[in-house]
């Protein structure tokens, strides 16, 4: 299955993905540290806001999650190659 179709089932097709959902499930850190690491530009993928107010959600494209999940899936795959060939 294609990661980013997995991630539009996942978040009810939605293609913009609010970081405070993404960020425990993903990135093993609270919704408050990910929008800190978010102001920083912080995080492995790229967070923005749609609206100019602060008040606004982060959020993160599930095309830049999707890329990102597979560059660690591959990463992963060529050390579990390493150790197990």
């Amino acid at each position: 299955m294609n990661t980013y179709f997995g991630l539009l089932a996942e978040f009810d097709g939605r293609a913009e993905l609010p970081l405070e959902e993404v960020a425990p499930r993903y990135f093993g850190i609270s919704p408050r540290t990910a929008s800190v690491r978010a102001g920083a530009q912080a995080l492995p993928v790229p967070a923005y806001r749609a609206g100019d107010s602060q008040k606004a959600p982060w959020l993160v494209s599930a095309v830049d999650l999707a890329k990102y999940l597979d560059e660690r899936r591959a990463e992963a795959h060529e050390m579990w190659k390493l150790v197990n060939s």
